[in-house]
C-alpha cells in the first residue's frame, strides 16, 4: 500500500453535516454505484484531508492564548467569540467548520464500515484492514466532539448530560437527538476495542494511518479524560512499548530542521486541526515560563510577524518550520510519557512520574545543561506534570481539554479573566463556557439538537 500514490477520485460535494436531512439531495457515497471495489474504499480511507479533520476552535479559548490589545481589532467574530467563551460563536450566515469536518470524517468512516467487507477485487485481509481503521477514525472524531460540545466526563457522576449525536450508519435520515456524555464515551471505547478485535495493523507505512499502537494511545488519552488512571497508564505503556522515539531538539540547527510529518518519529497517529487556527498569539506568562536552556521556545514557537494578522508576540512554530506537520493533535510519544507521568503521580508513585518527565525533558534542552526535575511528594510530581504538559503541547489546544478535566479537582480549579475590546469576560470553573454551543443555525434546522 502506498499512501502517497492514492488519490480520492470519488467525487462528493461538500457536506455541511449540520443535519443529515440537509444533504439528502447529494448522491450518497455509500451505495455500490459509487463505491464498488476495495480500492475505492482504500482511496476513501486515505483521504487525509477529510479523515484527518480534527476541529480546533477550542484552541482560541484555552489559556495558552492571549490576544494583544492591538490584535483584537483584527480578528474575526468567530475568534473573538471563542476567545471570550460566548454562548453563541457563529453568526446566522456562518457554519461551524469544526462540527462539519468531524461529522464528515464520521460519515466517511460509517460508509467504510457499512460497505468495505462487501466490496469487490480485494483480499479479506485488505478489507479487514480498512474496516479496522474506520473504527479508529470514528473514535477520534467522537473524542474531539464530546470534549468540544459536551460537558466534561466526571467519574463520580452518571454522565447523563446531553452531548452530541451518535451517528453510526451512513443513513441520510438518522435522528439527530443528542446522546449523553457517557454514551459517547462508551462508543469511543467500543470502537477502539473493535479495531483491536479486527486485527488492526501493527506498523502502518505512514503515521497518518491508524495502527494498533494508535489504538492503545487513544485509549490512554480517553481513559485519562475519564479519570481512569490505571487503564490510561496500561494503554500508554502498551503504546510506548511499540513506539518510544523522541526527537532530540539539541541536534537541530534551526526550527526548519524539524522533520516532515510522515518522517516524524514522535507521531503515533497524525491528526491536525484546521489551518485557520494557526498563528493565534500565545500567552506571555506561558512563554516566559521557558528557561533559557529549554529549546521548545525556539522550535515550538515563532515570531507573530509570520502570521496574518501579524502580532508582536509568538505563535505556534512547528506548522511554519515544517509545514506538513500542521498543528498536530494526534497521539504521540511525548503525550504517552506525559500520560504515564500523570498516572504514576496520581497513584502515589512519585519517582516513576518524575522519571517519565525526565525522559522527555532530556530531549528538549540544550546539550550539557540541567534538565532533570525532582519531587518529594506525589502532589508535587503531579503539579510538575501538568506544567510540563502545557509546555510540551503549547499552541495545540490540548490545554483546553486539561482545563476542563482539572476543574473537577479543587486543587487545580481556577477562574480565568480576559479583557477584549475594553470588556471583561470571566470563565469560572465548570461553567457553561467550557462547553462550546452547537451552532444555532443547526438547531433551527433540527430542533432535536437543542433538546
Amino acid at each position: 500500500m502506498k499512501f502517497l500514490k492514492f488519490t480520492l477520485y470519488i467525487f462528493l460535494p461538500v457536506l455541511l453535516l449540520s443535519s443529515c436531512r440537509d444533504y439528502v439531495e447529494v448522491e450518497p457515497v455509500g451505495n455500490n454505484r459509487i463505491l464498488k471495489y476495495t480500492s475505492d474504499y482504500r482511496g476513501l480511507a486515505n483521504n487525509y484531508t477529510s479523515m484527518g479533520s480534527s476541529g480546533g476552535i477550542y484552541l482560541l479559548a484555552n489559556d495558552d492564548v492571549e490576544f494583544p490589545t492591538a490584535y483584537q481589532n483584527n480578528v474575526t467574530s468567530i475568534w473573538g467569540n471563542s476567545y471570550t467563551w460566548q454562548d453563541r460563536i457563529y453568526d446566522p450566515s456562518q457554519g461551524d467548520s469544526d462540527w462539519n469536518g468531524l461529522y464528515l470524517a464520521i460519515y466517511y468512516s460509517n460508509v467504510i464500515l457499512d460497505g468495505v467487507m462487501k466490496s469487490q477485487d480485494g483480499t479479506d485481509a485488505e478489507k479487514k484492514e480498512i474496516y479496522a481503521e474506520a473504527f479508529v477514525h470514528r473514535a477520534f472524531a467522537y473524542l474531539q466532539l464530546v470534549n468540544t460540545y459536551g460537558p466534561q466526563f466526571n467519574p463520580a457522576s452518571a454522565n447523563s448530560e446531553k452531548a452530541v449525536p451518535l451517528l453510526l450508519k451512513p443513513d441520510l435520515f438518522s435522528s439527530l437527538e443528542r446522546n449523553t456524555v457517557g454514551e459517547v464515551y462508551d462508543q469511543i471505547i467500543s470502537d477502539l476495542t473493535s479495531a483491536l478485535a479486527n486485527d488492526i495493523q501493527d506498523t502502518p507505512e505512514f503515521n497518518v494511518l491508524p495502527s494498533k499502537r494508535a489504538v492503545y494511545a487513544l485509549l490512554a488519552r480517553t481513559y485519562l479524560y475519564m479519570g481512569s488512571y490505571q487503564l490510561s497508564l496500561d494503554n500508554a505503556q502498551k503504546a510506548l512499548a511499540a513506539q518510544n522515539a523522541l526527537i532530540d531538539l539539541s541536534s537541530f540547527a534551526t526550527g526548519y530542521s524539524y522533520p516532515v510529518l510522515i518522517q516524524n518519529p514522535e507521531i503515533i497517529f497524525s491528526k491536525t486541526i484546521l489551518l485557520s487556527y494557526n498563528g493565534a498569539p500565545l500567552s506571555n506568562d506561558l512563554l516566559n515560563s521557558y528557561g533559557s536552556d529549554d529549546l521548545r521556545y525556539n522550535y515550538y514557537t515563532i515570531a507573530g510577524t509570520n502570521f496574518y494578522p501579524t502580532h508582536t508576540g509568538r505563535g505556534f512554530g512547528i506548522a511554519t518550520y515544517s509545514y506538513t506537520n500542521g498543528i498536530n493533535v494526534g497521539v504521540s510519544v511525548p503525550e504517552m510519557y506525559l500520560i504515564a507521568a500523570e498516572c504514576y503521580a496520581r497513584q502515589g508513585q512519585t519517582q516513576k512520574a518524575i522519571d517519565n518527565l525526565n525522559i522527555l525533558r532530556a530531549k528538549r534542552f540544550k546539550a550539557g545543561t540541567t534538565y532533570q526535575l525532582s519531587a518529594s511528594t506525589p502532589k508535587e510530581a503531579l503539579e510538575l506534570t501538568i506544567v510540563e504538559r502545557q509546555k510540551e503541547f503549547i499552541g495545540r489546544g490540548f490545554r483546553w481539554f486539561d482545563q476542563r478535566r482539572l476543574n473537577l479537582d479543587p486543587a487545580f480549579q481556577k477562574t480565568y479573566t480576559r479583557i477584549f475590546k475594553g470588556n471583561t469576560y470571566t470563565l469560572a470553573p465548570n461553567s457553561d463556557g467550557y462547553v462550546f454551543p452547537i451552532n444555532q443555525n443547526y438547531i433551527d434546522l433540527n430542533p432535536e439538537l437543542g433538546k
